[in-house]
């Protein structure tokens, strides 16, 4: 009898390791759902079911404790976490809080989970909390835990796999704050220093300093820079969303902050106050209900007033030149306030 070569044969069975596309290549949409019910992957844009027959590998329950009193369902533990190292392990029910099932289950946490592990998830609820309190997408907060760990393991694994000694509170502290603003950056979702150091309550120095440190030991790993210049588009956006500015001053304070960032004496200001001080001149020569204070913009933008007038006072002597379509000849340019020359 002839022998059948399997590896020929097409497999009818769900892979259980796949990757995500990024995009849809119908379309090119970056808006794809995963409909575990279905077990497709499934365009939004164009319906496209890009990925079918897919495995669920989440736990087999969702347990709602306050609604749902009683055992608990679930059969296995959840999904392992990679940046863990002891693993799955099997739980042991606290049903009625107290007795025997208490006791085994206070008894086997200290000797199954590790200190370092306790450490690293107490570490990740809280970058958990503080991407979730300031609306930061899942996969930055992902890109937190990794680097975290790798930092981590710099600073506290020796080479037979035991821990040199345990990081203060103040110094996690700092670390979760460099992590946060370089993963940020990785994914092209740029935040200020100052924007960092008030999410995490960091000083600014001390951020400065961390992530130096952060970026020099672990970039060979992680592909992100320390050096990544911020987005003078994003931070055109962000503030005006903050000020409640319609699209075509969006538009407008864009197109003049990137041909004022090259100009004589602007040029190595940071986009954060060329954009704020952009913003500013385009309020001022738009109808009076656009019109925002210095004060205003620099609330919106986190830098001081007087660096916005700073960035205003190197602008100002070129506006004619480089002001965008339809605010060159504003009859408002006369109302701007005139610089006073230096002495």
């Amino acid at each position: 009898m002839a022998k059948i070569n399997s590896s020929v044969l097409p497999s009818l069975a769900p892979e259980l390791e796949r990757d995500t596309p990024e995009e849809c290549p119908e379309c090119g949409s970056p808006d794809i759902v995963e409909d575990w019910k279905e077990g497709q992957n499934v365009c939004r844009s164009c319906g496209l079911v890009i990925q079918e027959k897919l495995v669920d590998l989440g736990c087999e329950w969702r347990t709602f404790t306050n609604d749902e009193p009683g055992a608990d369902p679930n059969r296995a533990s959840g999904p392992a976490n990679p940046l863990l190292e002891s693993g799955a392990n099997t739980s042991i029910s606290m049903e009625g809080g107290r007795g025997i099932g208490s006791s085994l289950n206070r008894a086997q946490n200290m000797h199954t989970i590790s200190a370092s592990d306790r450490y690293l998830l107490d570490v990740f609820a809280e970058i958990s909390k503080l991407c979730e309190r300031n609306s930061i997408p899942h996969k930055v907060q992902e890109r937190c835990n990794e680097m975290f760990k790798l930092y981590y393991d710099v600073l506290t694994l020796r080479a037979d796999g035991t821990r040199v000694r345990s990081l203060r509170e103040e110094e996690t502290k700092q670390i979760i704050a460099g992590v946060l603003l370089l993963s940020l950056r990785g994914e092209n979702m740029t935040r200020t220093f100052t924007e960092i150091s008030r999410m995490t309550g960091v000083p600014k120095r001390d951020l400065g300093r961390v992530v130096k440190l952060i970026d020099k030991r672990v970039k060979s790993t992680i592909a992100t820079s320390a050096t990544t210049y911020t987005s003078m588009e994003d931070v055109v956006l962000r503030c005006c969303s903050a000020l409640g500015l319609e699209r075509k001053v969006v538009n407008a304070a864009t197109e003049l902050a990137n041909k004022a960032r090259d100009l004589d004496r602007v040029y190595g200001r940071t986009p954060v106050s060329i954009a704020a001080a952009c913003i500013f001149i385009i309020c001022q020569l738009g109808p009076q209900d656009e019109r925002k204070t210095a004060k205003q913009v620099s609330d919106a933008a986190l830098v001081a007033e007087v660096t916005i007038r700073a960035a205003y006072n190197k602008i100002y002597p070129h506006l004619k030149g480089i002001l965008p379509e339809g605010y060159e000849n504003s009859e408002r340019f006369k109302d701007l306030p005139v610089p006073q020359t230096e002495s």
